[in-house]
Parts: C-alpha cells; sequence; structure tokens
C-alpha cells in the first residue's frame, strides 16, 4: 500500500479523485509534480492485473526521467503499464509507427536546433526566388521569418488557410510569407525531416484524419495525466 502520510489534505484528495477530469491548481514548488507521481502510482497499485495503460506527459525529458523514478520506486514492477515521455517524444513515436498515413517514413529526420530549421528555410527562400516568377521581399531571412512559421505550426494553420490566417492578424506580407510557410512544410515533406512544431502539428493531423487511431489510444490509455499543464500550447492541447 503506498505511503500517504507525506501528503497535506489536498494533495492526498488530488491522489485519490476517481470521479472524472481532474484539474489540480497551485503555485511554483508546491507539490504539483509529485501529487501526479503518486495519482500515478495509486491508479497502477489499484489496478493490479488489468490491461489498460497510462500515459503520462511533460515538457522535458529530465522530468520525464525524474518521474519514471519516482513511479519505480513507488508500485516496483508496473512501470511496464506507464508511458511516460514528453509530448515531442510521444508524437515521434505515433508518427514513426503511422506517419505512412501522411506521407512519413519512418526513418523521418528530426530537425532539433534552430540552426537546422534555419538552414532549410534559407534553401526554401532562395529557390522560390531563383524558380518563380513571383519574388519575395528583398528583407526575408530565415532568422527572421523562423518565429512566424513556428507560430503557424503551433497554431495548427494549414497551408491552404495560411494566407487568410496572417491576413486577419494584419501581419505585414501575408501572401509572400503564406508562400515561403506552404514551400518549407513541402521542403520537409521531401527531405523526409520534422522540425519539433511539425512533430505536434503532424501528430494532431494523424489523429484527426483518421478517428480509429485515436479511438485505439483511448482505449489502451484509460488514464491521460499532463505535468505543466499550464505550459501547453494550441496543437499540444488539441492533441489532449
Amino acid at each position: 500500500m503506498i505511503d500517504l502520510s507525506s501528503l497535506n489534505e489536498n494533495q492526498r484528495a488530488a491522489v485519490l479523485w476517481d470521479r472524472g477530469p481532474l484539474l489540480v491548481l497551485a503555485g511554483p514548488g508546491s507539490g504539483k509534480t509529485r501529487v501526479l507521481t503518486y495519482r500515478i502510482a495509486r491508479i497502477l497499485e489499484q489496478s493490479t492485473g488489468q490491461h489498460f495503460r497510462v500515459l503520462a506527459l511533460t515538457f522535458t525529458n529530465k522530468a520525464a526521467a525524474e518521474m519514471r523514478s519516482r513511479v519505480e520506486s513507488l508500485v516496483p514492477g508496473e512501470l511496464n503499464r506507464v508511458r511516460l515521455t514528453t509530448f515531442h517524444s510521444y508524437a515521434a513515436e505515433l508518427l514513426q509507427q503511422h506517419g505512412s498515413h501522411l506521407g512519413i517514413r519512418p526513418d523521418f529526420q528530426i530537425l532539433s536546433t534552430d540552426a537546422d530549421r534555419e538552414a532549410l528555410l534559407d534553401d526554401v527562400i532562395l529557390k522560390i526566388q531563383k524558380e518563380s516568377a513571383y519574388s519575395l521581399p528583398g528583407h526575408f531571412r530565415a532568422a527572421q521569418l523562423l518565429p512566424v512559421v513556428t507560430q503557424l505550426l503551433e497554431k495548427c494553420v494549414r497551408t491552404d488557410d495560411a494566407e487568410v490566417w496572417l491576413q486577419q492578424r494584419n501581419v505585414e506580407n501575408a501572401i509572400p510569407l503564406a508562400r515561403v510557410y506552404a514551400a518549407y512544410r513541402e521542403a520537409l515533406r521531401k527531405t523526409n525531416a520534422l522540425d519539433f512544431p511539425s512533430l505536434i502539428a503532424g501528430a494532431l493531423e494523424l489523429l484527426t484524419q483518421y478517428p480509429i487511431l485515436a479511438k485505439h489510444i483511448r482505449k489502451v490509455y484509460k488514464h491521460i495525466l499532463v505535468d505543466e499543464f499550464q505550459d501547453t500550447n494550441h496543437s499540444q492541447y488539441r492533441i489532449l
């Protein structure tokens, strides 16, 4: 039996809650992650022999590793029933397993640094300038445009909708920006590469277009828990 004596009354109530969704609101350093860890352990302990799994998502590999270690110490031998990972790692797993539906091969490369993303974006800008009768503004540079591309990806904006989305927000040079955004996503596809924002966008596209996959995940993972939920962006929230 897990010892909850070190938790205060509100923490114990959160750990033992079993009547639907739960949101824990508390300040920094007040033990939210600890509560989440104990809650995972409590769910596992009380469902020994059952086959459902628990999915726990966080934002850093360090946090995920620390939580795995805590869960293992609380309920030894039950860690195989928990998938405790980051949003991006879980999105990558989904795309490795099912991304072929979107034309993504399982051996895709991840562009993990802004330098890699800027290099690809520079290539995209240069290619548009060379091959198209449509000229881009002379001041367009990858470092300048990358934040806009990232925002479009995080807001789940389809390439066909990018121009209107940017115009509605009075973004300068909306038309050429939308063109660069579409070309950047196409360049990712052609090189079988994904950056961190497009990992999430791709996973969301997969779950949206293939609801049977989302249904299967809900069946496998009876409980889904999120650490630092307030840090989720729009696309991560939609995945949840």
